[in-house]
Order: structure tokens, then sequence, then C-alpha cells
């Protein structure tokens, strides 16, 4: 397996960071997941956005789109057509004779960057839509949600609550309203007053969620798709209950909290999304 570090394209068992790499001891970075397919990545402009407004809100000097070559050679270096692709970009390694557990970092460190890639099932392998369970658990980490942090212990322990409860995953709620999964973002169908279905994804603001590429992607080829408050409450009477991501496509939720939603299987309206996005990929490659 060969990664990038750097700069430099290398074996993955060759690759070394320093013990003092401040994404190491302090979680001080942040990352993207990328999803290629044939070859082609797809939102890879919208990756580098989204990595760029993260990284000018930490103050991290760093242009992400100096990746978008690199990423297309290490596919070729590890032969993948198909693969997830991680981006990860920490603050670096503080020099000799500098403190490495100071809370603000020197002026003139210089950033760690590292990428690796996987292979992933094709478009081929959709539909069906994949299936799980999840349960709903009290959201207790930062405010920060827009931004994609390396710092992911508060998702782990969510998705540790959920295994010891019987779940696949957990869906993280503040207060009374929903807000995402543990690395998916959350849709829901629900009843609409007056009769009919109002497909929902939580407003960004509502629950401190990130704005997912999926997310992105799906909200610009469906006009009908609502950003709203949703509560927790709805989620218990929703007739469909997803996830969207970058590795999750678009995944039913056919347990919450040990009951079944709806019929227990992937409805009508998870099965018309992910044919969406599986048009929105096509039509970018």
């Amino acid at each position: 397996m060969q990664v990038y570090l750097n700069g430099k394209i290398v074996p993955a068992a060759q690759a070394q960071i320093s013990v003092f790499d401040r994404g190491f001891l302090f979680g001080d970075g942040l990352y993207e997941g990328l999803r290629a397919f044939d070859g082609r990545v797809v939102a890879i402009d919208r990756h580098v956005k989204r990595m760029s407004d993260g990284l000018r809100e930490i103050a991290l000097a760093f242009d992400p789109a100096s990746l978008v070559r690199p990423t297309q050679d290490l596919l070729r270096a590890n032969n993948l057509k198909d693969a997830f692709i991680y981006w990860q970009v920490t603050r670096g390694t503080p020099g000799a004779g500098r403190p490495v557990r100071a809370r603000i970092p020197p002026p003139d460190i210089t950033p760690t960057v590292m990428m690796y890639c996987v292979p992933t099932p094709g478009l081929g392998a959709y539909p069906p839509v994949p299936t799980k369970s999840a349960c709903v658990i009290p959201d207790l980490r930062w405010h920060r949600g827009h931004v994609k942090s390396i710092a992911l212990l508060g998702n782990v322990l969510a998705a540790l609550d959920a295994e010891q409860a019987g779940c696949d995953d957990a869906i993280l709620a503040r207060g009374d309203f929903a807000g995402e999964g543990t690395s998916a973002n959350l849709i829901a169908v629900v009843p609409r007053k007056g009769g009919g279905d109002e497909v929902v994804t939580p407003s960004m603001s509502s629950a401190s969620i990130l704005g997912g590429v999926t997310r992105d992607l799906l909200l610009a080829a469906d006009a009908s798709i609502v950003e709203r408050p949703l509560r927790v409450e709805e989620l218990r009477t929703a007739r469909e209950i997803m996830l969207c991501g970058t590795l999750t496509m678009i995944t039913s939720i056919t347990r919450l909290d040990g009951v079944a939603v709806g019929d227990g299987t992937p409805g009508p309206h998870a099965l018309r999304l992910l044919n969406l996005l599986l048009g929105s990929i096509r039509s970018g490659m």
C-alpha cells in the first residue's frame, strides 16, 4: 500500500510522522473523506472548499487544492479506480527546542499532510439500499460541528454507546433536535401536515452538524428536500430514516431504538434518493 506524506508517495510501512506532531498530541487538524468511482473523484471541488474553509477557521495555512493532482497520482500508485480517499492536514511538529505541549503553536510551524486510499465498491454495487439500525444518543460534542476535525472521540463514544445498546450506529441529538449520525448526515421522511410526505434533513444551525458533500449533492438534485430543525419525536413516527455520506451513500435505518421504522425495510424514498445520487455522480464523471 502506497501513501502520500508531505509531498511524496511512499510505502505505508516507511511513512514516518513525529510523535510530537500536534495532530497526534492534540487532535489539531482537519480531514476529508472522498470517493472515487472508475478513477474519477466525486465532487473534489466541494471537498477542497470545505477543507479550505475549515483550515481558515482554525488558522492553519495550507491550500488543499494542492492535493488534487497527488490524489490521482496516489490512486494510480495503488492501482485503484473505485476507492475511498482520506486527506489529513495537521498543524505539524514544533521545531527542535520548541515546547511540544504549548497550546499556542509557533508561527513558523509546517503542516503535516497525509493521504491514503483503500478499495471500495464501484457504482455497479448500488442498488440495493444498505440497511442498519440506530439508537438516539445525546450529542455531547463541541459546538463547531461544521469543522471536520480529526478529534473524533465524541463520535467514537457515541458509536460505542450505540453498540452497547445493540445498534449499528448512533443518531446524535442536542436536546429535542436530531442532528446526524457518527459519520453521515441524516434524512427523514415524516408525515406532512395536511397529508403526504415531507423529506427533511436537519438544518446545520439547529444541531451543530457537518455540511456533508453527499448531503449537498442531494439538496442540489432534489428541491423537495427541506432543511429545517428536526425533532427527535418526529423520528419516532417517521416513515423512513436514512443516513447519507461519502461511504454511506444512502443507507436506510430500518430500526430506531429497537422499533421498526415503517415496515422495517428500505422505503421508496431511499431508493429514489440513491438513484438521484448515482445520477449526480455519473453526471460529474
